[in-house]
């Protein structure tokens, strides 16, 4: 009777030591996925590990805040009247221009260190058109870590800065959900 119990406890044991190992993996198999779908330019299935609106929506409040930032008098936090009525057209462009740019083709340009490109309509595989042909891998060189339980930083050192890529739990699961671009 003693033996069985001690079995069906290592069992236990085993068996959350398992779950705790792979809760704790799991950030780190996600981006490797993320990574692996931006690579092969495979859109089904990086959409299914980016909660587009949410990136979409922290791209937008970064762009608007720069924007805002940029149309500031000289060092004042005050706009100047000209600004003040451009800042409303400029923030509905910056939205659109997001809406535009953010798309698994986008994301994946940005992984690798790139600028996103105008979106274009998709080209049949073909020798010339393979992956081979851009020598640049997402995510490459990154750092990656836990920020707290819930949110996961992958930080891309591209030409231009280090840009950000946080992942949030979602249940079980992790979803890519906000870029930090870098500094201007």
């Amino acid at each position: 009777m003693l033996h069985a119990m001690n079995r069906k406890s290592a069992v236990a044991l085993a068996l959350a030591a398992l779950l705790l190992a792979w809760i704790i993996a799991a950030p780190w198999l996600t981006v490797v996925r993320i990574r692996d779908a931006a690579q092969a330019r495979d859109a089904q299935a990086l959409a299914g590990h980016v909660d587009f609106a949410s990136v979409r929506q922290s791209l937008k409040d970064q762009m608007n805040a720069r924007l805002l930032h940029t149309m500031a008098e000289g060092g004042g936090n005050e706009l100047n009247p000209l600004a003040a009525l451009v800042a409303p057209l400029a923030g509905a462009v910056v939205d659109r221009l997001v809406d535009a740019y953010v798309t698994p083709a986008g994301v994946a340009e940005l992984m690798a260190g790139g600028n996103p490109k105008k979106p274009q309509p998709p080209t049949p595989a073909g020798p010339e058109n393979e992956a081979g042909g851009d020598a640049r891998q997402p995510l490459a060189q990154a750092d990656m870590g836990y920020r707290s339980w819930n949110r996961f930083v992958v930080t891309a050192h591209g030409r231009g800065g280090d840009t950000q890529f946080v992942l949030g739990r979602r249940g079980l699961g992790w979803k890519l959900t906000e870029i930090i671009l870098a500094p201007q």
